[in-house]
């Protein structure tokens, strides 16, 4: 009775009409998710979504921004929808498929001719000496559950086809679970750090409500980029995990779609530049900044000045050597790090010269905290294992024995045409055992 009354109060979202509204709404809002940029900063919206030429005459950054459409995946609308989605898997996991499963492992016999009849396939055949028994050894081989009851029996198989559906409601709201709760706890975070650095996190680009920023100090141990073809192949960064005392917990060399990964937190190679360049002058060290060309992303430029003439460096990627010219443009020679780009440029033999002693890269690492992926990866496995499960057939079948004559019959909720086709060569294998002529079929 219990149970009764909250089928009947979970029938609203039970309704097939109302899933397919959640999954359309949530559709929809995934597209916008996808077509919208997200996460960005006003700035962005208001250059790319201008109120002057809104896209479809309604998408303007104002539109974009009172929807929370620059977030759509954490918007309290799409929450909802994720809420009523999980309550309409449950109410249609207990009203429906649980109902289902166990009516599935109860046994129920066909007394009547005439429930044989509305089966899909049925034979009638002669009642003769051992067919009971001959019958059920070979239902048994097909691995048949079977019950008996004087002249009535009863199996099935493929229970399993019964019980994967619920299992698949089940892995989706474990992915729907997962994904709510990483909302309130996650974050994002993108550092722009120089090699020999050690840094703690502080520069999130997206946190949940509940998150607190970990603290856990990295070192940047070393940067180096991977050419091939005089083209960039890879570029890697080599990271160490320090305790509160600064000793190493772990360290792991990265690169692009190589993590290092400590306590669910991922370490992604991102990007890279270059800071600068440390360069000896006489007895004394210096640095000096150097600056991106416009129309080379990869590319920078420098100036060195020393009291007999100027020079610019330029540096074309993370390369062992550079470029040096002159005051006026002019292209002087091409030199290694370690070499003095200076020495007697002028013909001056009294000047020493300046040494390149090495370039300043930086590392962009992109840092992410998700405690929730491993929930999520889980629901999406048993999702895959069970909607293939799902497809496994549920067959059935009776047999009622009269004096003369006995029934056979069997239905199958997927795979009919296997099912006659097992149907058909079951006969057979009776055929074989007793004489052809002690069968008939009506249908």
């Amino acid at each position: 009775m219990k149970l009764f009354s909250i089928q009947k109060s979970l029938k609203i979202f039970t309704g097939v009409k109302f899933a397919l509204v959640i999954l359309s709404l949530i559709a929809i809002a995934s597209s916008l998710g996808s077509f919208l940029e997200q996460e960005e900063g006003i700035n962005f919206y208001q250059e790319n979504y201008p109120l002057e030429k809104p896209i479809f005459g309604i998408i303007t950054w104002k539109f974009i921004l009172q929807l929370g459409l620059d977030h759509v995946y954490r918007t309290w609308w799409f929450f909802c929808l994720l809420f009523f989605l999980v309550i309409s898997l449950i109410s249609c996991t207990i009203t429906r498929q649980f109902p289902i499963f166990s009516n599935s492992k109860d046994y129920f016999f066909r007394k009547k001719k005439k429930s044989f009849l509305e089966l899909p396939f049925c034979i009638q055949i002669k009642n003769i000496s051992y067919l009971n028994e001959t019958i059920l050894f070979k239902i048994q081989n097909l691995n048949f559950y079977i019950y008996q009851k004087g002249n009535f029996l009863y199996g099935y198989k493929g229970l399993i086809g019964r019980l994967s559906p619920i299992l698949v409601h089940f892995s989706l709201i474990i992915v729907l679970l997962g994904s709510f709760f990483s909302a309130f706890n996650n974050f994002k975070a993108q550092e722009i750090l120089p090699k020999g650095e050690i840094f703690h996190i502080q520069n999130p680009i997206q946190i949940g409500w509940l998150t607190n920023l970990p603290t856990v100090s990295t070192r940047v141990n070393d940067f180096w980029v991977e050419y091939e073809n005089n083209r960039i192949h890879q570029f890697y960064s080599n990271l160490s995990i320090l305790d509160n005392f600064g000793n190493e917990i772990k360290q792991q060399t990265i690169s692009v779609n190589n993590p290092l990964r400590y306590q669910n937190i991922d370490f992604y190679q991102s990007d890279w530049n270059l800071l600068g360049i440390r360069f000896q002058q006489g007895k004394n060290i210096y640095e000096a900044p150097v600056f991106a060309l416009e129309n080379s992303s990869k590319s920078w430029i420098t100036w060195i000045q020393t009291k007999e003439a100027n020079f610019t460096l330029v540096f074309d990627q993370l390369q062992n050597n550079f470029f040096v010219y002159d005051t006026n443009g002019n292209f002087l020679s091409v030199n290694n790090i370690g070499d003095s780009f200076s020495e007697n440029r002028l013909g001056s033999s009294r000047f020493t010269g300046e040494i390149l002693l090495d370039i300043l890269p930086s590392t962009g690492l992109q840092i992410k905290y998700d405690p929730s992926i491993t929930i999520i990866y889980f629901g999406f496995g048993l999702l895959m294992i069970t909607a293939c499960l799902s497809y496994l057939p549920y067959t059935q079948i009776w047999i009622f024995n009269q004096s003369t004559n006995s029934w056979i019959g069997g239905s199958t909720n997927r795979g009919k045409m296997k099912l006659e086709i097992e149907f058909e060569n079951f006969i057979r294998s009776l055929e074989k055992s007793f004489s052809k002529n002690t069968f008939f079929l009506k249908k």
